[in-house]
C-alpha cells in the first residue's frame, strides 16, 4: 500500500492570510465610508414673512438647480414654513411668489451635506400694478420635445396627513395636452410619459382650497417633483348661524302708503 504524505506549505503561503487580513479590513472600512457619504443628504428650510414679521401661508416656493437638473415645488404651511429634504450637494436657487407680494429669488445657495441650510424671506407688499394677474405663459418648445419624464408628488394637509383622491391636472398651454392623476391613500401622485416643457397645474380636492400653479416646468434632467400642502376651507364662523341670514323685511302691497 502506498502512503501519501502532505508536503508542508511554504512559509510565504502560510503567512498570506495574515497579510491579507489588514488589507481586507481597510477595504471594508473604505466601502462603508463611501456608502455613508453617498447616503448623506442636505436640507433647505425657511420661513416666509411679510415686512411686519407675520408668517405667510400658501405661497409657492420653487427649488431649482440647473447643474443638477433639479426642480422641486412646494408651498408654505400655516406658519409660513417651507422645506426641501433629501438634497444632493450642489448650488440651488429658491424662488418665492404669491399674489399681493413681491416676487423674490435667492440664488447660489450651497448645500453641503450633512449640514442644513436655513433660508428665510421677508416679502414686501406688491404695488397695485404688480399685483395684477400674471401674464400668460410664453412657451418655448425644446429641441427634442419627445423626451418623456415622470411627475411625482405628495399632497398633505396642514397637519402633514396625506390627502387621498385629490385630482392633479397638468395642461400644456402650447399643445393643449393634459395629464391627470389622483392621489393614492398615502397622498402620492405619479404621472408617467409627460413631455418636457412648461405646464399649468391645478390641484383640487373636496373640502380644500384649489391650488393653481401658473408656470411649472417638467425638466429634461429630472422631470418634476411636487410637494404641496392643501388648506381646508374655513367652515367655522364666529357668532350664531342666524347672524349670517339676511334680515327679512315685509313688503307692503301695492298702493299702500309707505
Amino acid at each position: 500500500m502506498l502512503l501519501r504524505t502532505r508536503r508542508p506549505l511554504p512559509a510565504q503561503v502560510r503567512s498570506l492570510p495574515g497579510l491579507l487580513g489588514p488589507f481586507l479590513a481597510l477595504a471594508f472600512v473604505l466601502l462603508q465610508a463611501a456608502d455613508a457619504h453617498a447616503a448623506l443628504r442636505g436640507r433647505i428650510r425657511g420661513t416666509i414673512r411679510d415686512m411686519t414679521g407675520k408668517p405667510l401661508p400658501g405661497l409657492l416656493v420653487r427649488l431649482t438647480s440647473p447643474q443638477l437638473g433639479v426642480m422641486n415645488v412646494t408651498d408654505t404651511d400655516g406658519k409660513g414654513v417651507y422645506a426641501f429634504e433629501e438634497l444632493e450637494a450642489g448650488s440651488y436657487d429658491i424662488e418665492v411668489s404669491g399674489y399681493a407680494y413681491q416676487h423674490q429669488i435667492k440664488k447660489g445657495i450651497v448645500v453641503q451635506p450633512p449640514f442644513r441650510n436655513i433660508v428665510d424671506f421677508s416679502l414686501p407688499a406688491a404695488s397695485p400694478s404688480t399685483a395684477e394677474a400674471p401674464a400668460p405663459v410664453v412657451y418655448t418648445a425644446p429641441a427634442d420635445e419627445s423626451v418623456l419624464r415622470e411627475v411625482l408628488g405628495t399632497l398633505r394637509d396642514k397637519d402633514k396627513r396625506p390627502i387621498p383622491d385629490a385630482l392633479v391636472v397638468l395642461a400644456n398651454p402650447r399643445t393643449g395636452a393634459t395629464f391627470r392623476a389622483q392621489s393614492d391613500r398615502e397622498g402620492r401622485i405619479r404621472l408617467e410619459g409627460v413631455p418636457v416643457g412648461a405646464y399649468r397645474i391645478s390641484v383640487t380636492s373636496p373640502g380644500y382650497v384649489t391650488i393653481e400653479l401658473k408656470q411649472v416646468e417638467v425638466t429634461r434632467e429630472s422631470g418634476l417633483l411636487l410637494n404641496l400642502s392643501l388648506v381646508e376651507y374655513p367652515l367655522r364662523f364666529e357668532g350664531r348661524p342666524e347672524d349670517f341670514i339676511p334680515e327679512e323685511k315685509p313688503i307692503p302691497p301695492e298702493g299702500t302708503p309707505r
